[in-house]
Protein backbone atom coordinates (compact mmCIF):
# COMPACT_ATOMS: atom_id res chain seq x y z
CA UNK A 1 0.00 0.00 0.00
CA UNK A 2 1.39 3.41 -0.97
CA UNK A 3 2.80 5.58 -3.74
CA UNK A 4 4.20 4.08 -6.98
CA UNK A 5 6.20 5.84 -9.72
CA UNK A 6 6.32 4.08 -13.11
CA UNK A 7 9.71 3.90 -14.85
CA UNK A 8 7.92 3.10 -18.11
CA UNK A 9 5.22 5.77 -18.28
CA UNK A 10 6.46 8.28 -15.72
CA UNK A 11 3.07 8.33 -13.99
CA UNK A 12 2.49 8.24 -10.21
CA UNK A 13 -0.24 6.04 -8.69
CA UNK A 14 -1.45 5.07 -5.21
CA UNK A 15 -2.30 1.44 -4.50
CA UNK A 16 -3.86 -0.65 -1.73
CA UNK A 17 -5.53 2.27 0.03
CA UNK A 18 -8.94 0.61 0.21
CA UNK A 19 -8.06 -3.07 0.02
CA UNK A 20 -4.81 -3.10 1.94
CA UNK A 21 -3.40 -5.30 -0.83
CA UNK A 22 0.21 -4.38 -1.85
CA UNK A 23 -0.85 -3.74 -5.43
CA UNK A 24 2.28 -1.76 -6.33
CA UNK A 25 4.56 -4.63 -5.35
CA UNK A 26 2.37 -7.09 -7.22
CA UNK A 27 2.45 -4.93 -10.38
CA UNK A 28 6.24 -4.58 -10.18
CA UNK A 29 6.70 -8.33 -9.82
CA UNK A 30 4.35 -9.04 -12.72
CA UNK A 31 6.24 -6.53 -14.86
CA UNK A 32 9.53 -8.20 -13.97
CA UNK A 33 8.12 -11.46 -15.31
CA UNK A 34 6.95 -9.67 -18.45
CA UNK A 35 10.43 -8.12 -18.86
CA UNK A 36 12.29 -11.42 -18.97
CA UNK A 37 11.97 -11.75 -22.78
CA UNK A 38 13.34 -8.20 -23.12
CA UNK A 39 16.28 -9.06 -20.87
CA UNK A 40 16.98 -12.08 -23.05
CA UNK A 41 16.90 -9.87 -26.15
CA UNK A 42 19.24 -7.36 -24.47
CA UNK A 43 21.65 -10.19 -23.66
CA UNK A 44 21.54 -11.41 -27.25
CA UNK A 45 22.14 -7.88 -28.52
CA UNK A 46 25.14 -7.43 -26.22
CA UNK A 47 26.55 -10.78 -27.35
CA UNK A 48 26.21 -9.92 -31.04
CA UNK A 49 27.74 -6.47 -30.45
CA UNK A 50 30.76 -8.19 -28.90
CA UNK A 51 31.02 -10.48 -31.91
CA UNK A 52 30.69 -7.54 -34.31
CA UNK A 53 33.51 -5.65 -32.60
CA UNK A 54 35.82 -8.67 -32.90
CA UNK A 55 34.88 -9.29 -36.54
CA UNK A 56 35.52 -5.64 -37.42
CA UNK A 57 38.89 -5.70 -35.64
CA UNK A 58 39.84 -8.94 -37.38
CA UNK A 59 38.79 -7.50 -40.75
CA UNK A 60 40.97 -4.42 -40.12
CA UNK A 61 43.97 -6.56 -39.14
CA UNK A 62 43.50 -8.81 -42.19
CA UNK A 63 43.41 -5.71 -44.41
CA UNK A 64 46.71 -4.63 -42.85
CA UNK A 65 48.17 -8.07 -43.59
CA UNK A 66 47.02 -7.86 -47.22
CA UNK A 67 48.59 -4.39 -47.58
CA UNK A 68 51.89 -5.55 -46.03
CA UNK A 69 51.98 -8.47 -48.47
CA UNK A 70 51.33 -6.12 -51.39
CA UNK A 71 54.23 -3.92 -50.31
CA UNK A 72 56.56 -6.92 -50.11
CA UNK A 73 55.38 -8.27 -53.45
CA UNK A 74 55.89 -4.88 -55.13
CA UNK A 75 59.45 -4.64 -53.77
CA UNK A 76 60.49 -8.05 -55.12
CA UNK A 77 58.39 -8.11 -58.29
CA UNK A 78 61.06 -6.87 -60.71
CA UNK A 79 62.74 -8.54 -63.68
CA UNK A 80 65.22 -11.30 -62.87
CA UNK A 81 68.04 -9.52 -64.69
CA UNK A 82 67.55 -6.26 -62.77
CA UNK A 83 66.66 -7.66 -59.35
CA UNK A 84 70.22 -7.82 -58.08
CA UNK A 85 70.90 -4.28 -59.28
CA UNK A 86 67.67 -3.07 -57.70
CA UNK A 87 68.51 -4.91 -54.49
CA UNK A 88 71.89 -3.19 -54.16
CA UNK A 89 70.53 0.33 -54.51
CA UNK A 90 70.97 2.57 -51.49
CA UNK A 91 68.93 5.39 -50.05
CA UNK A 92 70.41 8.06 -47.80
CA UNK A 93 68.47 9.84 -45.11
CA UNK A 94 69.93 12.85 -43.33
CA UNK A 95 68.92 14.44 -40.05
CA UNK A 96 70.40 17.61 -38.58
CA UNK A 97 69.97 19.15 -35.16
CA UNK A 98 71.10 22.14 -33.11
CA UNK A 99 71.53 21.95 -29.35
CA UNK A 100 70.28 25.56 -29.14
CA UNK A 101 67.67 26.00 -31.86
CA UNK A 102 66.92 29.48 -30.56
CA UNK A 103 70.48 30.57 -31.35
CA UNK A 104 71.19 28.67 -34.57
CA UNK A 105 68.94 26.73 -36.92
CA UNK A 106 70.32 23.91 -39.05
CA UNK A 107 68.89 22.17 -42.11
CA UNK A 108 70.43 19.45 -44.24
CA UNK A 109 69.96 18.08 -47.73
CA UNK A 110 70.44 14.55 -49.01
CA UNK A 111 74.01 15.40 -50.02
CA UNK A 112 75.08 16.22 -46.45
CA UNK A 113 77.90 14.37 -44.75
CA UNK A 114 77.74 13.10 -41.18
CA UNK A 115 79.52 15.51 -38.84
CA UNK A 116 79.40 17.03 -35.37
CA UNK A 117 80.82 20.50 -34.79
CA UNK A 118 80.80 23.09 -32.01
CA UNK A 119 80.10 26.74 -32.83
CA UNK A 120 79.28 30.02 -31.13
CA UNK A 121 77.34 32.88 -32.72
CA UNK A 122 79.60 35.86 -32.02
CA UNK A 123 77.96 38.42 -34.28
CA UNK A 124 74.88 38.68 -36.49
CA UNK A 125 74.95 40.18 -39.96
CA UNK A 126 73.40 43.66 -40.07
CA UNK A 127 72.60 46.12 -42.83
CA UNK A 128 73.43 49.79 -43.03
CA UNK A 129 70.41 51.89 -42.06
CA UNK A 130 70.12 55.67 -42.35
CA UNK A 131 67.29 57.96 -41.28
CA UNK A 132 66.47 61.45 -42.52
CA UNK A 133 65.50 64.55 -40.62
CA UNK A 134 61.83 64.88 -39.67
CA UNK A 135 59.00 66.12 -41.91
CA UNK A 136 55.46 67.10 -41.12
CA UNK A 137 53.86 64.88 -43.80
CA UNK A 138 54.77 62.38 -46.56
CA UNK A 139 53.56 65.00 -49.03
CA UNK A 140 56.22 67.53 -48.01
CA UNK A 141 58.23 68.69 -51.01
CA UNK A 142 61.95 68.13 -51.20
CA UNK A 143 64.72 70.31 -52.59
CA UNK A 144 65.37 70.02 -56.30
CA UNK A 145 68.83 68.81 -57.17
CA UNK A 146 71.05 65.73 -57.20
CA UNK A 147 71.05 62.85 -54.74
CA UNK A 148 73.93 60.35 -54.82
CA UNK A 149 74.58 57.25 -52.76
CA UNK A 150 77.38 54.69 -52.94
CA UNK A 151 76.98 51.03 -51.96
CA UNK A 152 79.81 48.51 -52.25
CA UNK A 153 81.72 50.84 -54.58
CA UNK A 154 78.76 51.46 -56.89
CA UNK A 155 77.37 55.01 -56.97
CA UNK A 156 73.75 55.69 -57.83
CA UNK A 157 72.77 59.25 -58.74
CA UNK A 158 69.23 60.66 -58.77
CA UNK A 159 68.58 63.95 -60.51
CA UNK A 160 65.39 65.68 -59.39
CA UNK A 161 64.59 68.96 -61.15
CA UNK A 162 61.04 69.38 -59.88
CA UNK A 163 59.62 69.78 -63.39
CA UNK A 164 59.92 66.41 -65.04
CA UNK A 165 61.08 62.90 -64.15
CA UNK A 166 63.69 61.40 -61.85
CA UNK A 167 66.87 60.51 -63.71
CA UNK A 168 68.88 57.62 -62.23
CA UNK A 169 72.41 57.33 -63.63
CA UNK A 170 71.22 59.09 -66.75
CA UNK A 171 68.17 56.84 -67.20
CA UNK A 172 64.62 58.20 -66.96
CA UNK A 173 62.78 56.21 -64.24
CA UNK A 174 59.34 57.39 -65.31
CA UNK A 175 58.71 58.72 -61.78
CA UNK A 176 57.32 62.22 -62.11
CA UNK A 177 58.44 64.56 -59.33
CA UNK A 178 56.91 67.69 -60.74
CA UNK A 179 54.34 69.28 -58.43
CA UNK A 180 52.45 67.80 -56.68
CA UNK A 181 54.66 64.66 -56.84
CA UNK A 182 57.94 66.27 -55.73
CA UNK A 183 57.44 64.79 -52.26
CA UNK A 184 58.99 62.38 -49.79
CA UNK A 185 56.79 59.66 -51.29
CA UNK A 186 58.11 60.35 -54.79
CA UNK A 187 61.68 60.25 -53.51
CA UNK A 188 61.12 56.85 -51.81
CA UNK A 189 59.59 55.44 -54.99
CA UNK A 190 62.60 56.66 -56.96
CA UNK A 191 65.06 54.98 -54.60
CA UNK A 192 63.17 51.66 -54.73
CA UNK A 193 63.00 51.81 -58.53
CA UNK A 194 66.68 52.72 -58.95
CA UNK A 195 67.99 49.16 -59.25
CA UNK A 196 70.53 49.73 -56.49
CA UNK A 197 70.67 47.31 -53.56
CA UNK A 198 68.65 49.76 -51.50
CA UNK A 199 65.26 49.86 -49.83
CA UNK A 200 63.52 53.01 -48.73
CA UNK A 201 60.38 53.64 -46.72
CA UNK A 202 58.67 56.32 -44.62
CA UNK A 203 58.06 55.86 -40.89
CA UNK A 204 55.63 57.86 -38.78
CA UNK A 205 57.38 58.12 -35.41
CA UNK A 206 54.44 59.95 -33.85
CA UNK A 207 56.85 62.38 -32.19
CA UNK A 208 56.47 66.16 -32.32
CA UNK A 209 55.39 68.23 -35.28
CA UNK A 210 57.73 66.53 -37.76
CA UNK A 211 57.18 62.80 -37.13
CA UNK A 212 57.77 61.51 -40.68
CA UNK A 213 61.23 60.22 -41.51
CA UNK A 214 62.70 58.58 -44.59
CA UNK A 215 64.68 55.38 -44.01
CA UNK A 216 67.24 53.98 -46.44
CA UNK A 217 68.86 50.59 -45.86
CA UNK A 218 70.94 48.13 -47.85
CA UNK A 219 71.72 44.43 -47.74
CA UNK A 220 73.50 42.79 -44.81
CA UNK A 221 77.28 42.50 -44.80
CA UNK A 222 80.25 44.74 -44.09
CA UNK A 223 80.77 45.47 -47.79
CA UNK A 224 77.25 46.90 -48.12
CA UNK A 225 77.96 50.16 -46.28
CA UNK A 226 76.11 53.20 -47.60
CA UNK A 227 77.78 56.59 -48.13
CA UNK A 228 76.00 59.72 -49.29
CA UNK A 229 77.15 62.49 -51.60
CA UNK A 230 74.49 65.15 -52.07
CA UNK A 231 71.39 64.25 -50.07
CA UNK A 232 68.90 66.98 -51.09
CA UNK A 233 69.06 68.41 -47.56
CA UNK A 234 67.42 65.27 -46.16
CA UNK A 235 70.24 65.23 -43.61
CA UNK A 236 70.60 61.44 -43.30
CA UNK A 237 72.25 60.09 -40.16
CA UNK A 238 73.42 56.53 -39.66
CA UNK A 239 71.24 54.46 -37.32
CA UNK A 240 72.85 51.04 -37.84
CA UNK A 241 76.23 50.04 -39.24
CA UNK A 242 76.53 47.19 -41.76
CA UNK A 243 78.52 44.19 -40.55
CA UNK A 244 79.16 40.53 -41.34
CA UNK A 245 77.87 37.59 -39.35
CA UNK A 246 80.62 35.77 -37.47
CA UNK A 247 80.73 32.27 -36.05
CA UNK A 248 83.47 30.79 -33.92
CA UNK A 249 84.27 27.19 -34.86
CA UNK A 250 85.45 25.17 -31.83
CA UNK A 251 85.11 28.16 -29.46
CA UNK A 252 87.95 28.81 -27.07
CA UNK A 253 91.69 28.58 -27.50
CA UNK A 254 92.52 27.95 -31.14
CA UNK A 255 89.02 28.77 -32.36
CA UNK A 256 88.51 29.61 -36.02
CA UNK A 257 86.40 32.63 -36.93
CA UNK A 258 84.14 32.29 -39.95
CA UNK A 259 82.49 35.37 -41.43
CA UNK A 260 79.82 35.87 -44.04
CA UNK A 261 77.66 38.72 -45.38
CA UNK A 262 74.42 37.00 -44.31
CA UNK A 263 73.33 35.03 -41.28
CA UNK A 264 73.20 31.83 -43.34
CA UNK A 265 76.36 29.71 -43.71
CA UNK A 266 76.32 26.93 -46.29
CA UNK A 267 79.98 26.01 -46.66
CA UNK A 268 80.96 24.87 -43.15
CA UNK A 269 79.56 21.34 -43.62
CA UNK A 270 78.78 20.04 -47.10
CA UNK A 271 75.05 20.02 -47.74
CA UNK A 272 74.23 21.76 -44.44
CA UNK A 273 72.80 25.24 -43.92
CA UNK A 274 73.41 26.93 -40.55
CA UNK A 275 71.41 30.07 -39.85
CA UNK A 276 72.56 32.30 -36.99
CA UNK A 277 69.53 33.62 -35.12
CA UNK A 278 70.97 35.45 -32.13
CA UNK A 279 74.12 35.77 -30.08
CA UNK A 280 74.09 34.15 -26.70
CA UNK A 281 77.64 33.42 -25.60
CA UNK A 282 76.85 29.69 -25.58
CA UNK A 283 78.47 26.76 -27.33
CA UNK A 284 76.12 25.20 -29.87
CA UNK A 285 76.48 21.60 -30.96
CA UNK A 286 75.53 21.01 -34.59
CA UNK A 287 74.99 17.32 -35.30
CA UNK A 288 74.42 15.92 -38.79
CA UNK A 289 73.73 12.22 -39.26
CA UNK A 290 73.50 10.56 -42.66
CA UNK A 291 72.24 6.98 -42.71
CA UNK A 292 72.58 4.85 -45.81
CA UNK A 293 69.92 2.17 -46.16
CA UNK A 294 70.29 -0.59 -48.74
CA UNK A 295 67.33 -2.23 -50.41
CA UNK A 296 68.16 -5.28 -48.29
CA UNK A 297 67.19 -3.29 -45.21
CA UNK A 298 63.94 -2.26 -46.86
CA UNK A 299 63.13 -5.87 -47.79
CA UNK A 300 63.88 -7.07 -44.24
CA UNK A 301 61.61 -4.34 -42.88
CA UNK A 302 58.85 -5.32 -45.31
CA UNK A 303 59.10 -8.97 -44.23
CA UNK A 304 59.05 -7.92 -40.57
CA UNK A 305 55.87 -5.94 -41.30
CA UNK A 306 54.26 -9.05 -42.84
CA UNK A 307 55.22 -11.16 -39.82
CA UNK A 308 53.85 -8.53 -37.44
CA UNK A 309 50.58 -8.17 -39.38
CA UNK A 310 50.18 -11.97 -39.57
CA UNK A 311 50.64 -12.26 -35.80
CA UNK A 312 48.04 -9.52 -35.21
CA UNK A 313 45.47 -11.60 -37.11
CA UNK A 314 46.35 -14.84 -35.34
CA UNK A 315 46.40 -13.15 -31.92
CA UNK A 316 42.80 -11.97 -32.27
CA UNK A 317 41.73 -15.51 -33.13
CA UNK A 318 43.77 -16.95 -30.27
CA UNK A 319 42.23 -14.56 -27.75
CA UNK A 320 38.82 -16.15 -28.37
CA UNK A 321 40.08 -19.48 -27.03
CA UNK A 322 41.38 -17.95 -23.80
CA UNK A 323 39.15 -18.88 -20.85
CA UNK A 324 38.22 -16.15 -18.39
CA UNK A 325 38.92 -17.60 -14.90
CA UNK A 326 36.08 -15.58 -13.35
CA UNK A 327 33.40 -16.77 -15.81
CA UNK A 328 35.09 -19.98 -16.98
CA UNK A 329 34.10 -19.00 -20.51
CA UNK A 330 36.01 -18.17 -23.68
CA UNK A 331 35.53 -15.25 -26.05
CA UNK A 332 32.30 -14.53 -27.96
CA UNK A 333 33.71 -16.20 -31.08
CA UNK A 334 35.40 -19.21 -29.50
CA UNK A 335 35.54 -22.10 -31.99
CA UNK A 336 33.88 -19.87 -34.61
CA UNK A 337 34.17 -21.56 -38.00
CA UNK A 338 35.16 -18.35 -39.82
CA UNK A 339 38.05 -17.65 -37.47
CA UNK A 340 39.17 -21.28 -37.37
CA UNK A 341 39.17 -21.46 -41.18
CA UNK A 342 41.13 -18.22 -41.57
CA UNK A 343 43.84 -19.33 -39.16
CA UNK A 344 44.05 -22.81 -40.68
CA UNK A 345 44.41 -21.51 -44.24
CA UNK A 346 47.08 -18.97 -43.29
CA UNK A 347 49.13 -21.41 -41.21
CA UNK A 348 48.93 -24.12 -43.88
CA UNK A 349 50.70 -21.80 -46.34
CA UNK A 350 53.43 -21.07 -43.79
CA UNK A 351 53.98 -24.80 -43.30
CA UNK A 352 53.64 -25.87 -46.94
CA UNK A 353 56.14 -26.11 -49.79
CA UNK A 354 56.18 -23.09 -52.12
CA UNK A 355 57.25 -23.65 -55.71
CA UNK A 356 60.13 -25.86 -56.82
CA UNK A 357 63.15 -23.57 -56.53
CA UNK A 358 66.09 -23.73 -54.16
CA UNK A 359 64.00 -22.05 -51.46
CA UNK A 360 60.61 -23.71 -51.01
CA UNK A 361 59.92 -23.19 -47.31
CA UNK A 362 59.67 -20.13 -45.11
CA UNK A 363 61.85 -21.91 -42.55
CA UNK A 364 64.77 -21.72 -44.99
CA UNK A 365 64.73 -17.91 -44.78
CA UNK A 366 64.14 -17.70 -41.03
CA UNK A 367 60.32 -17.60 -40.79
CA UNK A 368 58.63 -20.32 -38.74
CA UNK A 369 55.60 -20.96 -36.55
CA UNK A 370 55.78 -21.51 -32.81
CA UNK A 371 53.39 -23.87 -31.00
CA UNK A 372 50.84 -21.07 -30.53
CA UNK A 373 50.72 -20.35 -34.26
CA UNK A 374 52.75 -17.13 -33.92
CA UNK A 375 55.40 -16.37 -36.55
CA UNK A 376 59.00 -15.87 -35.49
CA UNK A 377 61.60 -14.21 -37.73
CA UNK A 378 65.31 -14.99 -37.53
CA UNK A 379 66.68 -11.78 -39.05
CA UNK A 380 70.27 -13.01 -39.20
CA UNK A 381 69.21 -16.07 -41.18
CA UNK A 382 67.12 -13.91 -43.53
CA UNK A 383 69.97 -11.48 -44.19
CA UNK A 384 72.32 -14.38 -44.82
CA UNK A 385 69.96 -15.75 -47.48
CA UNK A 386 69.58 -12.32 -49.04
CA UNK A 387 73.35 -12.09 -49.38
CA UNK A 388 73.97 -15.62 -50.65
CA UNK A 389 70.79 -16.51 -52.56
CA UNK A 390 69.26 -13.26 -53.69
CA UNK A 391 67.38 -14.58 -56.73
CA UNK A 392 66.08 -17.58 -54.79
CA UNK A 393 64.62 -15.27 -52.14
CA UNK A 394 63.07 -13.14 -54.86
CA UNK A 395 61.47 -16.18 -56.53
CA UNK A 396 60.09 -17.38 -53.19
CA UNK A 397 58.34 -14.07 -52.49
CA UNK A 398 57.43 -12.73 -55.94
CA UNK A 399 55.10 -13.71 -58.73
CA UNK A 400 52.02 -15.94 -59.09
CA UNK A 401 51.63 -18.74 -56.50
CA UNK A 402 54.55 -17.29 -54.49
CA UNK A 403 54.58 -17.13 -50.70
CA UNK A 404 53.25 -13.55 -50.63
CA UNK A 405 50.74 -14.22 -53.41
CA UNK A 406 49.18 -17.22 -51.66
CA UNK A 407 48.87 -15.45 -48.33
CA UNK A 408 47.35 -12.43 -50.04
CA UNK A 409 44.84 -14.65 -51.85
CA UNK A 410 43.64 -16.06 -48.53
CA UNK A 411 43.33 -12.56 -47.07
CA UNK A 412 41.36 -11.37 -50.10
CA UNK A 413 38.90 -14.27 -49.70
CA UNK A 414 37.96 -12.95 -46.28
CA UNK A 415 38.07 -9.17 -46.83
CA UNK A 416 36.76 -8.75 -50.36
CA UNK A 417 34.31 -5.80 -50.10
CA UNK A 418 31.64 -7.65 -52.11
CA UNK A 419 31.67 -11.28 -51.00
CA UNK A 420 34.49 -11.58 -48.47
CA UNK A 421 33.73 -14.04 -45.68
CA UNK A 422 34.43 -11.52 -42.92
CA UNK A 423 32.62 -8.73 -44.75
CA UNK A 424 29.54 -10.95 -45.16
CA UNK A 425 29.64 -11.91 -41.47
CA UNK A 426 29.93 -8.25 -40.45
CA UNK A 427 26.97 -7.30 -42.63
CA UNK A 428 24.86 -10.18 -41.30
CA UNK A 429 25.73 -9.45 -37.67
CA UNK A 430 24.92 -5.77 -38.16
CA UNK A 431 21.48 -6.68 -39.51
CA UNK A 432 20.90 -9.06 -36.60
CA UNK A 433 21.70 -6.32 -34.10
CA UNK A 434 19.37 -3.92 -35.90
CA UNK A 435 16.60 -6.55 -35.72
CA UNK A 436 17.18 -7.05 -32.00
CA UNK A 437 17.07 -3.30 -31.39
CA UNK A 438 13.72 -3.16 -33.19
CA UNK A 439 12.37 -6.16 -31.25
CA UNK A 440 13.45 -4.63 -27.93
CA UNK A 441 11.72 -1.36 -28.80
CA UNK A 442 8.50 -3.23 -29.70
CA UNK A 443 8.67 -5.27 -26.50
CA UNK A 444 9.19 -2.12 -24.42
CA UNK A 445 6.06 -0.61 -25.98
CA UNK A 446 4.09 -3.78 -25.17
CA UNK A 447 5.37 -3.68 -21.61
CA UNK A 448 4.06 -0.13 -21.23
CA UNK A 449 0.61 -1.30 -22.32
CA UNK A 450 0.79 -4.27 -19.92
CA UNK A 451 1.60 -1.91 -17.06
CA UNK A 452 -1.26 0.39 -17.99
CA UNK A 453 -3.66 -2.58 -18.06
CA UNK A 454 -2.46 -3.84 -14.68
CA UNK A 455 -2.84 -0.40 -13.14
CA UNK A 456 -6.38 -0.13 -14.55
CA UNK A 457 -7.31 -3.59 -13.30
CA UNK A 458 -5.99 -3.06 -9.80
CA UNK A 459 -7.53 0.41 -9.69
CA UNK A 460 -10.90 -1.14 -10.59
CA UNK A 461 -10.36 -3.68 -7.83
CA UNK A 462 -9.66 -0.89 -5.36
CA UNK A 463 -12.85 0.91 -6.39
CA UNK A 464 -14.87 -2.28 -6.03
CA UNK A 465 -13.45 -2.97 -2.59
CA UNK A 466 -14.09 0.64 -1.59
CA UNK A 467 -17.75 0.39 -2.73
CA UNK A 468 -18.23 -2.88 -0.86
CA UNK A 469 -16.73 -1.34 2.26
CA UNK A 470 -19.12 1.61 2.00
CA UNK A 471 -22.10 -0.73 1.54
CA UNK A 472 -21.03 -2.83 4.53
CA UNK A 473 -20.72 0.30 6.63
CA UNK A 474 -24.20 1.41 5.54
CA UNK A 475 -25.67 -2.01 6.46
CA UNK A 476 -23.92 -1.95 9.83
CA UNK A 477 -25.38 1.46 10.57
CA UNK A 478 -28.84 0.39 9.34
CA UNK A 479 -28.89 -2.75 11.52
CA UNK A 480 -27.63 -0.83 14.52
CA UNK A 481 -30.38 1.77 14.08
CA UNK A 482 -33.03 -0.99 13.76
CA UNK A 483 -31.96 -2.68 16.98
CA UNK A 484 -32.13 0.58 18.91
CA UNK A 485 -35.79 1.26 18.03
Amino acid sequence: MGLRSSSLTGSITFGGIASGIPTNEIIDQLLQLERRPIDLLEGQKENFEGKLSILQDLNSKTLALRDALRTLDNMTDVGTESFEEEFKKTTSTTTASSSHADLAKVTATGSAESATILIEVEQLALNDRHVSTGFSAPTDTITNGTFSVTVNGVTTTLEIDGTNNVIVNGVDTGIDTSAPNDTLTGFVEAINASGANLRSYIVDTGLGGTPYRVYIEGDTGASEQITFGDDLSLNFTQQQNAQNARLALDPGAGEIDIEGPTNVFTDIIQGVSIEALQTGGQDITINVTTQTVTNADAIVTAIQDVVSAYNDVVSIIGEQAEVDPTTNRGGPLIADSTLVTLKRQLSSIIASQIGSGNITSSIQIGIELDRDGILKLDEDKLRSKLSSSLDDVKNFFAGPASFADQLRAVADTFIDPIDGVLVTRIQGTTKTIAGLVSSIADAEERLVRVEENLVRQFSALERLVSNLQQQALFLDQFLLASLNR
